[in-house]
C-alpha cells in the first residue's frame, strides 16, 4: 500500500500565512498613515514659522534683541530663536501682530514679545520686550 502524496507547502501553512500576511498589510497601511500624518503636521508647522519669521515685526524684533546690551549680557551670544507662536494679520497697508519668540545663548533663555499695528504700512508696536528665563527680568526693546 502506497502512502498518500505529502500535501505542498500553501496546503500546510495556509491557515497561518494568510492572517499573518493580512495582519503585517494592515500594520504596514498603518506605520505609513502615521508618516504620512507625521509629515504633513510637520510640513504645516515649518510654513507657519517661515512666514512668521519672514514678516518684518518678527525681523525687527530678533535684531533689537541681538543688539541690546542687557539682553545679550543676560543670554550670551549668539542668540538664537525658537519655533515663534502668535499670529500677524494683514490686509493692504495695514495689520496687527502678537508673536512671542523664544530665544535662547549660551548663557541663558527669554522670551521676546511683540504686540504691535500697522497703518499706512508702517509698524508701530506697543509693546516691543525680552523676558529672561529664571530671573523674570523684563526688558524693553522700544526705541
Amino acid at each position: 500500500m502506497q502512502g498518500q502524496p505529502v500535501p505542498g507547502w500553501w496546503s500546510r501553512n495556509w491557515k497561518w500565512f494568510v492572517p499573518t500576511g493580512c495582519c503585517l498589510g494592515t500594520l504596514l497601511c498603518l506605520i505609513l498613515a502615521v508618516a504620512v500624518f507625521g509629515f504633513s503636521i510637520f510640513a504645516i508647522f515649518s510654513g507657519v514659522s517661515a512666514a512668521l519669521k519672514s514678516s518684518e515685526p518678527y525681523k525687527v524684533a530678533v535684531a533689537r534683541a541681538s543688539a541690546d546690551e542687557k539682553v545679550t549680557a543676560a543670554t550670551g551670544t549668539p542668540i538664537t530663536e525658537g519655533f515663534p507662536n502668535g499670529s500677524i494679520n494683514t490686509s493692504g497697508s495695514s495689520g496687527e501682530v502678537d508673536l512671542t519668540i523664544p530665544i535662547s545663548g549660551p548663557k541663558g533663555k527669554g522670551t521676546i514679545y511683540v504686540v504691535g499695528t500697522r497703518s499706512g504700512g508702517v509698524w508701530t508696536y506697543s509693546k516691543m520686550s525680552v523676558t529672561i528665563t529664571g530671573t523674570g527680568e523684563t526688558i524693553d526693546l522700544s526705541p
